[in-house]
Order: C-alpha cells, then sequence, then structure tokens
C-alpha cells in the first residue's frame, strides 16, 4: 500500500524515503538484478499486502546496506543494481529496469492518484498527463491506446466514466473493446473498478452480459476483494439473469463464510434484494443451519434483515425457526436487537406477537438494556397497540427500576 519509495533493511521496513537529489539511491544496490527473488507477502515484515521482490542478505557487498525499493501498479518491487541518482534517470535507463512499464504515485496539489513526474526520474503515459492538465482534446482513441494506464488512476479513470456517462451505448461499448482483456484486473482496482461498473451500467444489455461474463469463474474471490465485490454487485444489480447460474455454482456452500467477510456478505445482501427467489434458495438453506449464529454476527445480522425484507413467507419461516426460539438472549444481544427489530417490522403478526409477549414478560429488565431497550422502542412504533399494552407493563411494574414513588412524583 505504501506509495512512496521506502527503505528495506534485512526484511524490516524503515523509516526514510526518497530524497529528491537522489542522495539516498546512491548506496550501494543490488549486485545483480538477477539476484532478486519473489517473495510473498506472509514471508516477509513491514506490512506489505501485496508480493514484493526481495534480495536474498548474501548478494548484497554488504548485509546491512539498504535496498532501495519503489512503488508501482503491480506492488513494490527491488532496484536493480548500478541505480544512478534520481537526477540522472533518464529513458534508456528507464526502459532498461522497468521495461517500459508506466509507474504512478501521488499527486499532492489536487488530491488525484498517479503524478510521479518524468523529470524526477519516472515515466508517465503522456496520454495521462494532458489529463491531469484538463486537455480537452484528449479523445477516447488516444485513451484505449493507453487504456490501462488511464484506467488505473483516479484522474484517469473519471474521465473515462465522465465520457461513458455522458455519450450513448455506443460510446460505452467503443470502451468495453478496450476494457474486456483487462476486466479481471480492472475490477480488483480501485480506480479500475469504477470504468468497469460504468460499463456495465451504460453498455446495451448484450455487451453488458458480454463483460459480467469474463468474472465467471472468479466470483467467490472478486466478492472476498474489496474492490472486487462492487462490480460483482453492480453486476448483479444490472445483469440478474445472466448471473443466476454462476452465483448459485460458485458460492454454493461458501455463503457462511460469505457472510462473516466484510466485503461478501454485501454481496450476498445483493443477491437476496436483485436475484429471483427461486435463485437464493442455497442462500436460505445455508443461513437457516446456522441462524442464531448469523443473527448475532456483526454482518451476519445484515443477511437476516435483507431475508425478511425480501424472501417468501415461508423462506422466512425456515430461516426465523431457531432465531424465535432464541428471541430472549438475540434481544438483548449487540447484533440480534437489529434482527429482532427487524421481525417486527417485517414478520407476520404471528412473530410480532411473539415478540411483543417476551418483552412485555420482564419489561423492566428488556426497557432498561442498552440493546433490548431499542426493540421495545420499535414495538412500540410499528405494532398496532403495542404502545398501550408496554405502557400498562411498565405502570404494572414494580421492580428496582420503576418503583411507587417514581410515579407518584
Amino acid at each position: 500500500g505504501y506509495q512512496q519509495p521506502v527503505w528495506l533493511k534485512c526484511g524490516l521496513l524503515l523509516c526514510g524515503l526518497r530524497s529528491r537529489s537522489g542522495a539516498m539511491a546512491d548506496e550501494h544496490q543490488i549486485q545483480r538484478p538477477e539476484q532478486m527473488q519473489f517473495i510473498e507477502p506472509n514471508q516477509m515484515m513491514g506490512g506489505y499486502q501485496q508480493p514484493v521482490w526481495c534480495v536474498p542478505m548474501n548478494s548484497l557487498a554488504s548485509p546491512m546496506e539498504p535496498v532501495f525499493m519503489v512503488a508501482v501498479p503491480t506492488g513494490p518491487f527491488m532496484m536493480p543494481a548500478g541505480m544512478p541518482s534520481v537526477s540522472d534517470m533518464d529513458d534508456a535507463w528507464y526502459d532498461q529496469y522497468y521495461g517500459g512499464h508506466w509507474v504512478a504515485g501521488h499527486h499532492g496539489e489536487n488530491g488525484r492518484w498517479g503524478n510521479w513526474r518524468r523529470n524526477e526520474g519516472y515515466q508517465v503515459s503522456p496520454v495521462l498527463r494532458r489529463i491531469w492538465d484538463a486537455d480537452e482534446n484528449v479523445t477516447l482513441a488516444e485513451v484505449l491506446d493507453v487504456l490501462m494506464d488511464v484506467a488505473l488512476d483516479r484522474a484517469g479513470a473519471a474521465w473515462i466514466c465522465e465520457r461513458v456517462a455522458d455519450g450513448d451505448q455506443t460510446t460505452a461499448e467503443y470502451v468495453m473493446f478496450g476494457a474486456q482483456p483487462h476486466v479481471l484486473a480492472l475490477a480488483v482496482h480501485e480506480f479500475g473498478r469504477e470504468v468497469v461498473t460504468a460499463l456495465i451500467e451504460r453498455a446495451s444489455p448484450d455487451t453488458a452480459n458480454n463483460l459480467v461474463s469474463q468474472l465467471f469463474g472468479h466470483l467467490l474471490d472478486l466478492s472476498r476483494h474489496p474492490h472486487g465485490c462492487r462490480v460483482v454487485q453492480h453486476a448483479i444489480e444490472h445483469c440478474p439473469k445472466e448471473l443466476q447460474g454462476p452465483i448459485q455454482e460458485e458460492l454454493r456452500g461458501e455463503v457462511v463464510s460469505c457472510i462473516e467477510s466484510a466485503h461478501a456478505n454485501f454481496v450476498i445482501q445483493k443477491c437476496i434484494q436483485s436475484l429471483p427467489r427461486l435463485a437464493t434458495q442455497f442462500i436460505v438453506q445455508e443461513v437457516s443451519e446456522q441462524a442464531v449464529y448469523l443473527a448475532r454476527h456483526r454482518f451476519g445480522c445484515r443477511v437476516h434483515q435483507r431475508i425478511l425484507e425480501h424472501a417468501s413467507e415461508s423462506d422466512v419461516k425456515s430461516v426465523l425457526a431457531e432465531v424465535m426460539r432464541s428471541r430472549n438472549p438475540l434481544t438483548c444481544d449487540e447484533f440480534g436487537n437489529y434482527v429482532v427489530q427487524h421481525i417486527l417490522e417485517f414478520g407476520s403478526s404471528d412473530l410480532q406477537e411473539a415478540v411483543v409477549k417476551t418483552l412485555l414478560s420482564d419489561i423492566g429488565g428488556f426497557g432498561s438494556h442498552k440493546h433490548s431497550s431499542n426493540v421495545v422502542e420499535k414495538a412500540m412504533a410499528v405494532v398496532p397497540g403495542a404502545r398501550d399494552r408496554v405502557i400498562d407493563a411498565i405502570l404494572a411494574h414494580r421492580g428496582a427500576r420503576c418503583d411507587d414513588s417514581f410515579w407518584s412524583s
């Protein structure tokens, strides 16, 4: 996640960033580029969340010499041997060691990303530079020639999305033609995902379905990804028929693990909201098997709420059978109380009556509890006649929290 070059020393991330003069970069570097090796994140300290290139200690002239690193779109990797001062870097040096890849950094002037200026030794796509400079003569044809460079930049992605939104279906299909080979890479990128969702929304149904089909086989992994999950949700919303089969095939057996995910739980919710009920039977079945556990879960309680809102009455009963037997502890639970509140708002009259009777059985306890008091308020607000019944129960209560002296005053 680092957006600036950092120092690495024996696998530990050190403070100290690249100076503009390149003085730090003049220290002794790696002897030969071929001595670099690929290191997975779990093998390396320093907080990196993606694979990096590292160098064995014995490949350095002095094992304790710092090694220069730079953040690139695919993740950090090592600067090779013989790296000159930043001010001495030129096109030939860049092409030799980077293979001509564009490098993105941070542009602080307007909060935009992707602006390590060329005079600092980093190459920037001329088309992207023109977009930064608000050049009105930039065309879609020019952007499609360097689509990945532009789409992975904040300003570049915004430029593409604006053209797609303002244009017609032909414009969206024109952009999609260039984006189609890179859909998966775009879908898991912070800015690239905006391009994919814009294309799904604006393209014709056949073209959008063709684009969504590129996600098949990767729906589970994308659902668990912080950016990919948004693309999957957008695809479910705009191409529900196309996704019915693949969703069932790829998420079946993984519903509970998806609900436990901070990202995939939104995909499960979107399925319940947007897909036909028959296509979400597998979700209802797997949720009902662990209904109480999920009702008390930070994300699981949200799925229960969506089921109450959108599922058939028979599906709701199958999911809530065990929940209703545990309604007393759930009413006082940090997350379970939201499920009980939703039962009061969207459940059948029989379910509502069962919850109200539970509350009235100990109105002093439930009414004074941090979480269950919210359920009491909801009951009075949405259940016909519940307000008067709660008031009568409070007046009749002779507990420690409601004594005669209080009411007589």
